[in-house]
């Protein structure tokens, strides 16, 4: 007489949703909290503009240090190790200048924004007259508010160094976190009807 045995075979817990909440989930969390961060940024605008400028000059110091290193690295291969010197010498002094005087450094990239502003409003609205493309209102349209922002920080210059590199940060990380908020949006509903 023949036993046969029978194995029911084990079912394990179907762990897709667990999978596709991971993967959407994270990122609509750090865009959740980006935003916030953005927001806070824009009603704090001083002082994101120093926190800014100390990160912006601390940066530029560091990358001296690296120029420097690397131009005794370039130097036993034969490469222009005065340039690379040079270089580095000139990121320390500036970062360092902006570290030891924030104020000074924010009013000198509050220039520098708005000098940006201007010249690439300039060019946009000029390339956009003369070549004519489709939908080149838009680009016109881009330039002329660049140009205009451009010369409206000028004019209010040194008192829109408070403002303006602080409000720019705080509309970039907040238009970040809004942006990852809706990839991770997306996503879900992609992977709902995938698994649907």
């Amino acid at each position: 007489m023949a036993i046969t045995i029978q194995h029911k075979q084990e079912t394990a817990p179907d762990d897709r949703p667990k999978v596709n909440s991971t993967l959407w989930g994270g990122p609509f969390i750090l865009g959740l909290l980006l935003t916030a961060l953005g927001i806070v940024a824009l009603g704090t605008a001083f002082l994101t503009s120093l926190v800014t400028a100390i990160f912006f000059g601390a940066m530029l110091a560091i990358e001296g240090v690296a120029e420097i290193v690397s131009a005794f690295r370039v130097r036993k291969s034969g490469g222009p190790f005065v340039l690379y010197l040079l270089g580095g010498v000139l990121s320390i002094v500036v970062g360092l200048f902006v570290l030891v005087y924030p104020g000074a450094g924010l009013a000198a990239l509050t220039l520098l924004l708005a000098g940006y502003f201007f010249a690439s409003g300039l060019f946009h609205a000029i390339t956009s007259l003369v070549d004519r493309y489709p939908r080149w209102g838009w680009d016109f349209f881009y330039g002329a508010v660049s140009v205009f922002l451009g010369i409206a920080v000028m004019s209010q210059w040194p008192i829109s160094a408070v403002w303006l590199v602080g409000t720019m940060v705080g509309i970039g990380i907040l238009v970040r976190g809004i942006a990852l908020m809706a990839g991770s949006l997306t996503l879900r509903r992609t992977l709902r009807q995938v698994t649907a």
